[in-house]
């Protein structure tokens, strides 16, 4: 990822990511997001953007598999979660694009869904031997007041990674940053971004007139 593309979409380290609900002025309503909680500790928020136009890829370091995709879709009061596995291939999954990701081969883990403040594993990823993550369905919210803020901070159409206890940051320039508790990230239409700690967020580009189709 260039250093401009980084500007415009990983943009700001923060104490915390709870909290603050902010107006969507023009940008997708979002009203609920899930936490997705990683084996380290970690939890990976993913905002619940119409039928599925913000996957999340959290990267497997060995195996047949390249990373378990999550795709939150929001139905009228509940969340819709799709889990598959992709299959590892010779392309790095930092370098994919978001069609990509979206199509690449994979192997269903199920689909659950669920209403706000309810929680279940994932089961269908002990199948294929994979890590079974906890998820829990919550109000969206916004980062806290002050600071930068991307185009997109209205919309709370943004995925986090928050940290059990503060860590180092390796950023993509090389430069370090630590002490942090989490980073947020708003992903432009269209592009993925890498969430240190977390995994890659990626967002579809969907023309607002398309209509969503229903599963």
């Amino acid at each position: 990822m260039s250093r401009h593309a980084f500007a415009l979409s990983a943009v700001l380290i923060l104490a915390s990511l709870r909290g603050w609900p902010q107006e969507s002025p023009g940008e997708p309503t979002v009203t609920l997001k899930i936490e997705v909680s990683l084996p380290d500790g970690a939890v990976f928020y993913i905002p619940a953007v119409g039928d599925g136009e913000m996957p999340v890829i959290v990267p497997l370091l060995k195996g047949r598999f390249a990373g378990i995709r999550i795709t939150p879709r929001m139905r009228t009061d509940s969340v819709q979660i799709d889990v598959s596995a992709l299959t590892a291939t010779n392309k790095k999954l930092s370098e994919a694009t978001c069609d990509e990701v979206r199509s690449w081969n994979s192997e269903d883990a199920s689909s659950y869904e669920l209403k706000e403040h309810a929680s279940l594993l994932l089961s269908g990823l002990a199948r294929l031997h994979l890590p079974v993550f906890k998820v829990k369905v919550v109000r969206a919210g916004g980062p806290p007041p002050g600071g930068f803020h991307h185009p997109y901070a209205n919309s709370l159409a943004f995925c986090g990674c928050e940290y059990p206890r503060p860590r180092s940051i390796i950023n993509p320039d090389g430069s370090s940053a630590s002490g942090v508790a989490g980073i947020v990230s708003y992903p432009d239409p269209g592009k993925c971004v890498q969430i240190t700690g977390c995994g890659q967020c990626c967002r579809t580009a969907v023309p607002k007139s398309a209509p969503k189709a229903r599963r």
